[in-house]
């Protein structure tokens, strides 16, 4: 980090260098609260995101509402959507943000918690419940076009299928499962951790 490596350069016996310490931090808490400001707007547009897709989904099982299979499928995805977009909301309104100017380590520490709470449960969420939400979508693509559960189940073809495709989806959900975590927001995480570093050490 840039304000770091100039911090660990200064010359301390130079007397240019007097008011350094009282520069770098107001640089330091400047920048830390842009990134603050950032990484919190990106995650509420992902709850916003989310809540209008928890919204929306159920507004689907209209389109075939006399077929129960389609409308279960419908379900499954919804169940998604409302079980994460329900988190965030508890995970929002418990959030409170201390003052940035006055206490800028305990804001950056405070959001740093509530960014790791949530990138936790939405791996750990999303891993599991990806066979699951795909699953659904297969189904009620099936099933909205026309073919019957009983009809389904009864091709051995259409059962491996479905059950290869499933193990595969729940495979590579592990796999990337570390790359869920917001990536864009990596970057900030970041440098938010190391400003937190470089303020306690000052």
């Amino acid at each position: 980090m840039e304000l770091t490596d100039r911090w660990k350069a200064m010359n301390w016996q130079t007397s240019e260098f007097s008011y350094a310490k009282v520069d770098l931090l107001a640089e330091l808490k400047k920048e830390s609260t842009s990134d603050i400001n950032k990484l919190l707007k990106a995650y509420k547009r992902q709850y916003v995101l989310m809540a209008a897709f928890t919204v929306i989904t159920p507004l689907f099982a209209l389109l075939n509402v006399n077929e129960p299979e389609y409308v279960f499928s419908i379900g499954m995805i919804w169940s998604y959507c409302l079980i994460l977009s329900g988190f965030q909301t508890i995970q929002f309104s418990r959030f409170k943000l201390p003052d940035l100017a006055l206490q800028t380590a305990e804001a950056i520490r405070t959001s740093l918690v509530f960014i790791r709470a949530i990138n936790t449960f939405q791996c750990n969420f999303i891993a599991f419940y990806a066979p699951v939400v795909f699953l659904g979508s297969l189904m009620a693509a099936l099933t909205y076009g026309g073919k019957q559960l009983a009809t389904i189940i009864s091709d051995p073809v259409a059962i491996l299928i479905i059950v290869i495709s499933t193990a595969l989806i729940s495979w590579a959900s592990q796999a990337t499962k570390r790359f869920l975590a917001s990536r864009q927001c990596v970057a900030l995480i970041a440098k938010l951790e190391e400003a937190l570093n470089t303020l306690e050490q000052l």
